[in-house]
């Protein structure tokens, strides 16, 4: 049996405060051209007059969509599905293509476009089946999407690199990045109350203004670790005491031992895999003998939704 930690008083107000994202996460993004992938031998596109979809990059686990009468504007969603887990997205209806994650494995997925007929009833204006099988079961997690928009001329992909320019393991650039995001990065107690619902982080501006909420912290360094191709997941789901929404990071990493973060912060890892990591709390806790315990405490977190 686990000992629950006790959250200390920051982490308290600042759980209260935390961004409230629907379990079916629906979020908008401007779109854009130039993601974080290695252009295709070969565009291959399907849909018809009303919504495209580029499937170029399904071995990467990641599709594009497009809407495709900008000149009628609706308000549009994407259904994502596969073996009865649904993720469902905004999209915009400006005609850009938008980057969505295809991150539940191989396996026969269901994409639909739905277009707003009248309050809040949708039609599918399109829908497709894909047979997915990924280049590697990491590869959505290396991806720009719509939660983790960067490409190489982002200020999030440049700080990273001049973070690790002399920096050989993985470990170590992990370590280097999320020093820099709780050492310079505050938490935003007046966007946490005023955030409006289809927020969608932007990496440099967080940078820029040097604070965020929690889906600021998680997309920063899903994107900026990334950038340097080392996988991380952007998670969503509840956080004790209260089990309310909140973001979250789980970092790929290989072999034994710690990693530790700030002097205070250290996650064991047990073989390799995927280590559980707290931006948020790690940042608002700095110096906190509490910090670590809590954070490190699986029982402390309930996932939900990953990207």
């Amino acid at each position: 049996m686990h000992r629950k930690a006790t959250l200390p008083k920051f982490a308290a107000i600042l759980i209260v405060m935390i961004l409230g994202v629907s379990v079916s996460i629906s979020i908008a993004h401007p779109g854009s051209s130039d993601q974080h992938l290695d252009e295709p031998d070969e565009l291959q596109l399907i849909g018809n007059h009303r919504a495209t979809v580029d499937i170029s990059n399904v071995c990467k686990g990641l599709v594009k969509i497009a809407y495709g009468q900008p000149e009628s504007p609706k308000k549009l969603k994407v259904i994502i599905e596969k073996d009865g887990e649904r993720y469902i997205y905004d999209l915009n209806s400006h005609g850009d293509f938008e980057p969505y994650p295809l991150q539940m494995g191989d396996g026969t997925y269901s994409i639909k476009v739905l277009a707003n007929i009248v309050d809040n009833r949708y039609a599918t204006i399109f829908g497709t089946s894909l047979n997915v099988q990924l280049a590697d079961e990491k590869a959505p997690f290396l991806t720009a999407h719509q939660l983790v928009m960067f490409d190489e001329e982002s200020q999030a992909a440049k700080l990273a690199k001049e973070l690790t320019a002399d920096i050989e393991t993985d470990i170590e650039k992990i370590e280097a990045i999320c020093r820099y995001i709780i050492d310079n990065i505050d938490y935003d107690y007046e966007k946490a109350r005023t955030v409006k619902p289809g927020y969608l982080p932007d990496c440099d501006e967080i940078l820029e203004s040097g604070k965020g909420i929690c889906f600021d912290y998680a997309s920063l360094l899903a994107a900026m670790l990334r950038s340097l191709g080392i996988p991380t997941k952007l998670v969503t789901g509840y956080v004790a005491p209260d089990y309310l929404y909140h973001a979250w990071n789980e970092v790929y990493v290989e072999g034994t031992g710690w990693i530790r973060i700030n002097r205070f912060y250290s996650i064991y890892r047990e073989d390799q895999g995927w280590v559980h990591m707290d931006p948020t709390f790690a940042a608002g806790m700095k110096g906190s003998a509490n910090a670590s315990e809590f954070i490190n405490n699986s029982n402390n977190y309930r996932k939900r939704l990953e990207y």
